[in-house]
């Protein structure tokens, strides 16, 4: 597909995880994991057809920001951390 794919899947993926409203699902006690395979659950076909629009370069976008993802991740919990032991001081 064209080389805005990665674009066209951010944009989808963002405005519809706001709708999604994953802050309220984690006030009511839902995990994570729980969280992500409702959101993929209720998206499952528009999904489909996004990942089948992907080439080569878009799907190599994709992993270097799931990488980037993963980073801030770790940055995160490192953050929380210290947090936390600033309360154990």
């Amino acid at each position: 597909m064209k080389d805005n794919s990665a674009k066209i899947w951010f944009k989808w993926f963002y405005k519809n995880w706001e709708k999604f409203s994953p802050g309220k699902l984690i006030e009511n006690g839902l995990f994570p994991s729980q969280i992500a395979e409702r959101f993929v659950n209720e998206h499952q076909e528009n999904l489909i057809a996004l990942a089948n629009k992907f080439d080569d370069k878009n799907e190599d976008t994709l992993g270097e920001f799931m990488k980037l993802s993963e980073s801030e991740l770790h940055i995160i919990k490192y953050f929380l951390k210290l947090v936390q032991l600033r309360k154990i001081k």
